[in-house]
């Protein structure tokens, strides 16, 4: 374990923050990192840019996260796991929270053609919006942007247009995803990749936590699966 500084906290809404932190970590876009607040616990987070985790409040810890201070100190393990395949083209899809690993995404492409789709429920769950270009916002309220969800957005995309297609936020929003491209696509599942959320306690693949029906580890084999490597 690594201890790092906090060096800036960005407070977006009442529940959720994105934490700076140094020294930057060797990482690539899709991966996670163990992050332990001292006298609470060690939990799962996936990482917003190589010196940044994004945060959404649900329980003590992550509560305690996003309202960290200035040279806070917390303990990080990693980063573990496979990350995004990159794409000279590609389309984004982000879900609410989902937006951390998509955010770092989204920059490590910047210089290709890249399309982002935002969903969330409402307007206090939309952050970064200073930081996109060619993005469709959508809102469950009509709060922000269009009102509807990604698959709204998803009918107003010609899909063959990009090389790859990758997605991260809620397991219901991803399946309805590949639904909806097994239906109106089949050819571009190949060219689909998500980005899985579970319960993770060790990050190493030992522990089992993280098993998936069809075998596979979220933290080792995962947490970006091909869409044809999961069993939806």
């Amino acid at each position: 374990m690594t201890v790092i500084e906090v060096t800036q906290v960005k407070r977006h809404s009442k529940k959720i923050s994105t934490i700076y932190f140094k020294p930057k970590l060797r990482s690539f876009p899709g991966q996670f990192v163990m992050v332990n607040v001292f006298d609470l616990e060690e939990i799962p987070l996936s990482l917003s840019s190589d010196c940044s985790i994004t945060v959404k409040a649900v329980g003590e810890t992550t509560n305690a996260l996003i309202r960290a201070k200035k040279k806070f100190k917390l303990g990080i393990r990693g980063p573990f796991g496979r990350p995004f395949t990159p794409a000279n083209s590609a389309l984004l899809i982000a879900g609410g929270i989902g937006i951390a690993p998509i955010r770092y995404l989204y920059h490590y492409l910047k210089n290709n053609k890249v399309k982002l789709i935002y969903g969330a429920r409402s307007s206090d769950e939309v952050i970064f919006t200073d930081e996109f270009e060619n993005v469709l916002y959508l809102t469950e309220d009509g709060s922000f942007g269009l009102r509807g969800d990604v698959i709204d957005g998803l009918k107003m995309i010609d899909l063959t247009e990009y090389g790859k297609i990758y997605a991260c936020g809620s397991e219901n929003m991803l399946k309805s995803i590949y639904k909806f491209i097994k239906e109106i696509a089949p050819k571009k599942i190949k060219d689909l990749e998500f980005s899985l959320e579970r319960y993770i306690k060790c990050g190493i693949g030992v522990c089992g936590s993280c098993i998936l029906n069809n075998g596979l580890r979220v933290c080792t084999d995962g947490p970006v699966f091909k869409a044809t490597e999961l069993d939806w």
